[in-house]
């Protein structure tokens, strides 16, 4: 059996969990360099030279002790949670993704009924005269080649923003009812398309300005990825159970 929707979705935001992780794990919170005996026994561990232990050092966390080794690229300041700001945008850029993704996917779940029953939204999708002309000459059954076409349809327009989901999801006869989505999330009215917002207006701002505002480029915190990631998870699941 192929993955569901909702399994796809989970397979694709574990990259931003990762990535999130990652960078917290990283962050330092050690205050003082690596002591003279440590520097000893790292540096018998590792083989170093005695004349480069002085070079030595480290950063720690509660989750890994990283050392720096003598000649690296790689100092301290490499490690705070200001640097490893690249590694959050893409995060939310993975968040984004996948909650597109499934969108996608949970659409083309609809599209044998939706040819069917031909719901008002799916007659106004405009098609290319070549993609007709193609089915006629590849398809012995024209329905194979409809899907086809809707298919890339839906995925051409699917996004996180909650205005483009409710459009995606009506071209195949399916209406989501936000009121309910934020009662099974117990969140104040208005909260799953607000969240949703944020998700897509950051991702834009990564992904088409370099997140930069005025001189220089804006702030993000792992606090704030954790938020997008569990709303996310909260909207996507509470749409699957909407949906069945």
């Amino acid at each position: 059996m192929p993955a569901s929707p909702l399994e796809v979705f989970e397979d694709n935001i574990a990259d931003a969990e990762r990535l999130t992780d990652l960078a917290a794990a990283l962050v330092n919170t050690r205050v003082r360099r690596m002591r003279r005996e440590l520097r000893d026994s790292v540096g018998d561990a590792l083989g170093v030279r005695r004349g480069d232990r002085n070079s030595l050092d480290c950063v720690e966390s509660d989750e890994v002790f990283v050392v720096l080794k003598p000649g690296g690229h790689f100092t301290r300041t490499y490690f705070t949670e200001r640097e490893l700001r690249p590694l959050l945008r893409q995060a939310v850029v993975a968040i984004s993704a996948a909650v597109e993704t499934y969108v996608a996917d949970k659409a083309c779940e609809y599209i044998p009924a939706a040819l069917r029953d031909r719901p008002p939204r799916l007659k106004q999708v405009s098609v290319n005269l070549n993609d007709v002309l193609d089915i006629d000459g590849k398809y012995k059954r024209r329905g194979w080649g409809y899907r086809k076409i809707l298919q890339a349809y839906l995925r051409d327009t699917a996004s996180p923003a909650p205005s483009q989901i409710g459009r995606v999801l009506s071209v195949v006869g399916q209406k989501l009812d936000w009121g309910k989505l934020d009662l099974a999330r117990s969140v104040t009215p208005g909260r799953s398309e607000q969240d949703l917002e944020t998700l897509y207006a950051r991702r834009n701002s990564i992904a088409h300005q370099a997140d930069r505002q005025g001189r220089g480029r804006r702030s993000i915190t792992i606090a704030e990825v954790v938020d997008l990631l569990a709303s996310a998870q909260g909207v996507v699941e509470a749409i699957d159970a909407q949906l069945g």
